[in-house]
């Protein structure tokens, strides 16, 4: 075998060797692009504000400014649009109003209106309609109200 006959060979070699490493890279990348889609559809819109909420004192949370915008013609919406001056408690937007109930107000929100929250008392359950109403959130089409 003659020099040129082994480099020959050898360069055919590892350009294999390359094309399965390219191979194994691009079905890497496109398993990682379909992860990226599925974790960036899970965290929301990464471009929202994150706002803190002070909830009558009680309760304090967090969540994406747009999950407060989700529906346009609320309160909570017009509210939250930032066109108004919000009350700030340490850093905190405070809300006078019941937290628990808020909390399932957002949760609520959270899941785009598709889960109503369920209790076991039926008066958190008239409290949480009572807030939905204060907020002007609208229920989905396909949800009555109990």
């Amino acid at each position: 075998m003659t020099n040129h006959e082994f480099l020959q060979r050898w360069y055919l070699d590892m350009q294999a060797k390359l094309n399965a490493k390219y191979a194994l890279v691009k079905a890497e990348r496109a398993q990682w692009e379909i992860e990226r889609t599925e974790i960036a559809g899970m965290a929301g819109n990464l471009d929202s504000e994150v706002v803190a909420l002070n909830v009558g004192g009680t309760a304090h949370l967090m969540t994406e400014r747009d999950v407060l915008r989700l529906c346009p013609e609320s309160t909570l919406a017009k509210m939250f649009s930032g066109m108004h001056e919000l009350k700030k408690i340490d850093d905190e937007v405070f809300l006078d109003r019941d937290g628990v109930t808020f909390q399932h107000l957002v949760n609520y929100l959270r899941n785009d209106r598709e889960v109503l929250p369920e209790f076991a008392d039926r008066n958190d359950e008239i409290h949480f309609y009572k807030e939905l109403e204060f907020w002007k959130v609208p229920l989905k089409n396909t949800q009555k109200r109990p």
